[in-house]
């Protein structure tokens, strides 16, 4: 289908909408505005914020926004100029017409569960936002809003139609898109489309939401990663907000497969998420108990940590698309006879829909009969479902060129038809018998990679535990003596400055003597995380030894040391908790090469902070020259 083609249909699924008379989901009149003015090339930052400024509460979101996680590592900003900046004024702009639909609806859809609606595309939003950041396709934000409204057809469905759109009667065993297109003549897919092109997102963007294998404009390229990107993050939300306990998960291994991860990858992508929920719930106020947030991603974990279900799909199961395709006809008696499940599908995009659905082992195609891109949809075909499924081509004409192209294409086998029943059997029984064979030793290969990195995981978990210091989490003396070992020599090859600081609590015995040695703990830890939060990644800080700590700066030379020193300094001396106030004091020394020990830059930060804790203490002191200076690149 061409794009003219698809903007004609949106107009056509907007005017259906729009003749309930029902209130429609819709941005605010300024997030609209913003979406206009970035259409506008010399629309600048603070044309922006000045729009955004007629909305007191867009302008709030933005900046939690700008200091949540989804720029995680980046200082935190009060100022909505930084924000913009920060998030870009086309992914604001975006970005604003997701946030003020979240409280859209309230008052008007009192059958439709408008909480678990928005707690499902935040879900999609971090999904989209962790894919973004490990494909570098699109702005995390941009992804994040991509998500958040790529089932917004759902809720204006629900508003123009009723509660029944996300609820269909339990007598229909249809799925829900096919049933929307049944009753209202398209799914919450294509009005979110709609949407999203009315309210001006780009094409790239709002053809992302449309289902994969549908359009010509998936065929390749970016827009065919970002809608994998938006199945993958709909399957995870659904998974995740399922009302079933058993999650449903072989679309969700088949799309990160195709985006490169495997099943630890997704995994890690949904501890990432479960790190970053609650904040953002907090920042798009959707409400949900954190018990029941924590059970939800505990029962997804707990499925996904055992092996894919390649192996648990119907043992014989076909699926036969073509418009002959019925129940009961010729071709389906056969197989049924032979003790098959068959499945029928008229056309090309019911049968994606039944593929991803049911899983079956064998597709059969009616070449001939069959309306659309035979050759793009089995391409499509192939590359999502790869071996595990046999493709066998009924055609009248074995020579033809069509035939051959669709082969390529992706088809395993073709046969003539009509053709003797015992031979369409007898092709079909040994596709199946493939499929299961690959997927047996798919699964062993599975099973093998799991007890391999199980044992990966344990070792880690032992050296973690050998190096890391049990009370603060901060390395110990062992993964300090690496850590300096390779800085130094990466510094003496590069002739780069490197410096050391000793740090020490003042007074930390009367603490522990006063109070206790639990107070003194937590103490401690706090001074640590206070400590951390002010380090560079390039950078270590670890425990030295009871309440001494080091912290080692790369390509850093004595004067920036010390000032990060002060920086801590009165970073702990600002301290608030239910423990007594403590002070820091601190010594710095800077490396040189020759003629020199790591143990001397060591001893000379040690020194620093002698006279520091001699001149009386909170306060920071750095010896007049590096030891056997050796120049700073700085200086």
């Amino acid at each position: 289908m061409e794009l003219s083609d698809l903007q004609t249909r949106n107009t056509q699924i907007l005017a259906l909408l729009r003749a309930s008379r029902k209130p429609l989901p819709s941005p605010s009149a300024v997030a609209l505005e913003l979406m206009r003015q970035v259409g506008r090339r010399e629309t600048g930052v603070f044309e922006v914020c000045r729009c955004a400024r007629k909305d007191p509460m867009l302008v709030a979101k933005t900046v939690q926004v700008a200091n949540s996680a989804l720029y995680a590592g980046l200082r935190q900003t009060a100022a909505v100029e930084d924000a913009v900046m920060r998030i870009g004024v086309a992914t604001l702009a975006r970005l604003a017409v997701g946030l003020t639909l979240v409280h859209t609806a309230s008052d008007w859809l009192p059958d439709f569960d408008l909480n678990r609606h928005w707690r499902c595309a935040l879900a999609r939003g971090l999904v989209m936002q962790r894919l973004a950041r490990r494909l570098r396709s699109i702005p995390g934000s941009e992804a994040f809003t991509l998500g958040l409204l790529s089932d917004i057809g759902q809720l204006a469905m629900a508003a123009a139609f009723g509660a029944e759109v996300a609820n269909p009667p339990a007598a229909e065993s249809v799925s829900l898109l096919q049933y929307q297109r049944e009753r209202w003549g398209f799914d919450q897919n294509e009005a979110s489309a709609a949407l999203l092109e009315d309210w001006e997102f780009p094409v790239a963007l709002w053809l992302a939401v449309l289902p994969i294998g549908q359009e010509v404009a998936h065929a390749a390229g970016r827009g065919g990663e970002l809608a994998l990107m938006v199945d993958v993050a709909r399957c995870v939300a659904g998974n995740l907000c399922s009302l079933h306990a058993k999650a449903d998960l072989p679309g969700l291994y088949m799309g990160a497969a195709r985006l490169g991860m495997d099943q630890e990858a997704v995994v890690v992508m949904l501890d990432q998420m479960r790190t970053d929920f609650p904040d953002m719930a907090r920042i798009l106020d959707v409400s949900i108990p954190a018990d029941q947030a924590e059970a939800e991603f505990e029962r997804l974990r707990a499925a996904l940590a055992v092996a894919p279900p390649l192996d648990d799909r119907l043992p014989d199961s076909a699926l036969v698309v073509g418009p002959l395709a019925q129940p009961g006809s010729g071709l389906c008696r056969v197989l049924e006879q032979d003790g098959m499940r068959v499945l029928v599908a008229p056309g090309l995009e019911q049968g994606t829909e039944l593929l991803r659905l049911h899983q079956p082992q064998v597709l059969i195609l009616e070449n001939e009969l069959l309306a659309g891109d035979k050759l793009a949809w089995c391409r499509q075909v192939r590359l999502e479902f790869g071996p595990r499924l046999y493709m066998l081509l009924l055609t009248s004409a074995l020579e033809d060129e069509e035939t051959l192209r669709t082969i390529d294409a992706g088809a395993n086998d073709v046969l003539a038809y009509p053709s003797e029943p015992r031979l369409l059997l007898a092709k079909v029984r040994l596709g199946g018998h493939t499929v299961r064979l690959l997927a047996a030793l798919e699964h062993e290969r599975h099973h093998a990679f799991t007890m391999q990195r199980e044992l990966a995981r344990i070792n880690a978990n032992l050296r973690a535990a050998a190096y890391t210091d049990e009370l603060t989490g901060l390395p110990n003396r062992r993964a300090l003596d690496e850590f300096l070992a390779q800085a130094w020599a990466d510094a003496a090859r590069a002739g780069l400055a490197l410096s050391c600081v000793m740090l020490d609590l003042d007074h930390f015995k009367a603490i522990n003597d006063s109070h206790g040695h639990d107070v003194g703990d937590r103490v401690l830890c706090a001074v640590t995380r206070t400590l951390h939060a002010q380090t560079r990644s390039t950078d270590m800080l670890a425990r030295w030894g009871g309440e001494e700590l080091v912290l080692v700066c790369t390509n850093t030379d004595a004067r920036a040391a010390a000032a990060l020193a002060e920086r801590m300094r009165r970073a702990v001396e600002d301290m608030q908790g239910d423990f007594p106030a403590v002070t820091l004091s601190a010594g710095v020394a800077q490396a040189g090469f020759s003629g020199t020990r790591i143990e001397d830059v060591l001893h000379a930060a040690d020194q620093a902070l002698l006279l520091a804790k001699r001149g009386g203490r909170n306060r920071v002191v750095s010896l007049p020259m590096q030891v056997q200076g050796c120049a700073s690149q700085a200086e």
